[in-house]
């Protein structure tokens, strides 16, 4: 095993850790990379932004699908990783991303709190490092 991290509640797992689940909060999002503690470079790419957001702000989402977007009519702007398993990716038809995973939840986008959580996190991270080159809100 190498060393590396879990992706959600950011322990880190020692290389002695062949568990496939994170001792502390038991997800099985995992990262390991054998160069891990020699990177210089990352690149955040959060493709279920708004989806974190929404599941942060009401725990009650935690283990659900989650979809945010609009009605019947309109797209999922993205969707959690528990309903990426069904099948649902961003921009598709809601629609067809409800027929794939009829018992998520679906939440409206609040464009103003994603913003604002986007602005706290490129903080921490100008915190860390000038070198922050910001692509999107995401």
């Amino acid at each position: 095993m190498v060393p590396g991290f879990c992706r959600d509640c950011l322990l880190p797992v020692p290389e002695s850790t062949s568990d496939e689940r994170c001792p502390r909060c038991g997800s099985p999002r995992l990262l390991r990379h054998p160069e891990l503690e020699m990177l210089t470079l990352a690149h955040l790419d959060c493709d279920a932004f708004y989806a974190a957001v929404e599941k942060r702000d009401n725990p009650a989402l935690k283990d659900k699908p989650v979809i945010v977007g609009g009605g019947r009519r309109g797209v999922a702007m993205t969707a959690c990783y528990v309903a990426r398993r069904f099948g649902v990716r961003s921009a598709m038809p809601m629609f067809r991303a409800l027929a794939l995973c009829p018992e998520a939840v679906v939440v409206s986008p609040d464009m103003r709190k994603y913003a604002e959580v986007s602005r706290q996190i490129r903080e921490i991270l100008q915190s860390a490092t000038p070198l922050v080159e910001p692509a999107s809100l995401d």
